[in-house]
């Protein structure tokens, strides 16, 4: 195993093309928000500088090389396959089984085979953060880097296996629904309770959906999605993610959202983050302020006023969007929250070894067992 440097920090270098600047930026802000340094062309080149020769330099100074990949990669000649190249160029100095290059398709193309060959993410699959942040991790342990805290919450990995995946897609006039969830292949009472949970969540939304798609019937087609995944599990803990996705024919865009579900076991049952907390108003306005400073360096267009602002309008419920694992919890901030929409999704990372003073007596208790707190 390698000797832990502490003082360092793993450096990103992403590339992209530029015709996915916006999600450049996400992912940007995604690779800062969870203490990873990430060299970004719009940030980091300064007016005079010698755009290519900071590029180069950047580059090679690199732990990782985060490459956004689209048809772009296969069909365009200029900066971007000259960064392409380069990264390629450098992997083959890399030690074997280390960690460099991380792609993430941006879209459904083949990859050219001198890529294809390493584990890439897709950014249109639910837990594409969580992936990318684990190959970040692992990169980190590569080069003998201690991972920041807010890495380790965001790639620590579930249990694998005992999972049945279920969906349901149909086709009609008015437009088309679908819905994908999970069902555990365990057995007890425990386990079918969350599969009830799960189902009906799971079902419930589809009736609906089918009842809103036929009242929002019109000239063009309508869409209706429901997807249920795993964030999180490690014994009875269990984390989900709830995305959500509709257009109804006639708006003047598609409504989309993510929401969770988070069980504590059959001590605990379904949690919400005042629950976990035990409704204190301590760690209300502890949460509050961190997830204030947080923001502030993810996002200088989120004020800390706007923090408390809605902190004040909603209370708990502003942090009841998370998910969590054995080193933390995630935030989910977005408009399924009570944030404006404008403002997208935001997440913040909060080791339980920063919060775990403020946790209610049972939740401490599971939650602290296996944390490094």
């Amino acid at each position: 195993m390698n000797h832990v440097k502490s003082p360092s920090r793993l450096k990103a270098f992403l590339s992209y093309p530029s015709e996915h600047l916006d999600i450049a930026r996400e992912i940007k802000q995604f690779i800062r928000s969870v203490g990873v340094e990430c060299w970004f062309d719009k940030d980091n080149l300064v007016v005079g500088e010698n755009w290519d020769r900071a590029r180069r330099l950047a580059q090679k100074n690199a732990d990782v090389v985060v490459l956004l990949c689209a048809s772009q990669t296969t069909e365009r000649d200029g900066v971007y396959q000259r960064e392409i190249n380069e990264a390629l160029e450098a992997a083959r100095d890399r030690r074997l089984g280390s960690v460099y290059i991380l792609p993430i398709r941006l879209e459904d193309v083949e990859l050219p085979a001198e890529i294809s060959q390493v584990q890439y993410v897709d950014k249109f699959d639910p837990l594409w953060s969580q992936k990318l942040a684990g190959g970040l991790l692992r990169a980190a342990v590569n080069h003998g880097i201690e991972p920041p805290p807010s890495l380790t919450v965001a790639g620590a990995r579930p249990d694998e296996g005992g999972i049945i995946p279920r969906e349901i897609a149909e086709s009609r006039e008015e437009g088309n629904l679908q819905v994908t969830w999970l069902q555990y292949a365990l057995h007890g009472e425990y386990w079918d309770f969350v599969n009830a949970k799960i189902t009906s969540l799971a079902l419930g939304g589809l009736y609906e959906g089918r009842r809103n798609i036929s009242e929002w019937h019109g000239d063009s087609g309508s869409s209706w999605e429901l997807h249920i995944s795993e964030a999180y599990r490690k014994g009875e803990l269990v984390s989900l993610i709830v995305g959500h996705y509709n257009y109804f024919s006639g708006a003047a865009h598609p409504n989309h959202g993510l929401e969770t579900i988070n069980i504590l076991g059959p001590e605990a049952g379904v949690v919400t983050a005042s629950d976990i907390f035990g409704h204190s108003s301590e760690a209300l306005k502890f949460i509050s302020d961190y997830t204030a400073l947080n923001l502030r360096q993810q996002r200088p267009d989120i004020k800390a006023s706007d923090i408390a602002h809605y902190v004040d309008v909603y209370r708990w419920s502003l942090f009841d969007q998370f998910t969590f694992n054995e080193a933390g919890m995630r935030l989910n901030l977005s408009s399924s929250s009570g944030l404006p929409h404008v403002l997208g999704y935001v997440d913040v990372y909060i080791p339980w070894e920063h919060v775990g003073q403020f946790l209610a007596p049972i939740p401490g208790r599971i939650l602290l067992k296996d944390s490094p707190v």
